[in-house]
């Protein structure tokens, strides 16, 4: 090959880059998203297992405002540290619950029964948004053994949400 058809090649090369590059990136972003839903989903699969396992109540919590959630067992004077899990939200990611779901440190509650099954006064449905576009919805399943992922667009939350509100 000469040092001409290299850098064609090269040049060629650089425009198809180019031209990908904003689909890569819209691609990229919406990944952040994704990833969460799915660990916060086996989060709560993880939960549910350890309160089989444990034989005792296990707390999932969710704090809207530190954009973290984690897990714990419930009421154990003492906690050990290995037991305590902690995660953080991906930069530009924010949790949406209801406001009637937060305890009085401003935080909703996910409490599974050493059964396996969802305590009733646990939150129904967590959103966890991107930005106003891109929303995903995780609601408690049918038989209340699990949550599942359910897509919403901004216009179904923003409905829903005028309607919450009085």
């Amino acid at each position: 090959m000469t040092l001409i058809e290299l850098i064609l090649v090269m040049a060629v090369l650089a425009t198809v880059l180019a031209i990908a590059a904003p689909s890569l990136s819209r691609f990229f972003s919406g990944r952040d998203l994704q990833e969460e839903v799915r660990r916060f989903i086996a989060v709560t699969k993880f939960a549910r297992s350890e309160a089989i396992s444990r034989g005792v109540m296990m707390e999932l919590w969710i704090d809207p405002n530190l954009r973290a959630y984690g897990l714990q067992p419930q009421g154990a004077a003492n906690i050990e540290e290995d037991s305590k899990r902690t995660y953080r939200l991906a930069d530009k990611l924010t949790f949406d619950v209801e406001t009637e779901s937060l305890d009085a440190l401003g935080r909703a509650v996910i409490l599974f029964w050493p059964d396996g099954s969802i305590d009733e006064q646990s939150v129904q449905t967590v959103r966890i948004e991107e930005d106003a576009e891109s929303i995903v919805a995780i609601v408690q399943a049918e038989f209340g053994l699990g949550y599942e992922v359910q897509d919403e667009d901004a216009n179904t939350v923003a409905m829903s949400r005028q309607t919450a509100t009085p």
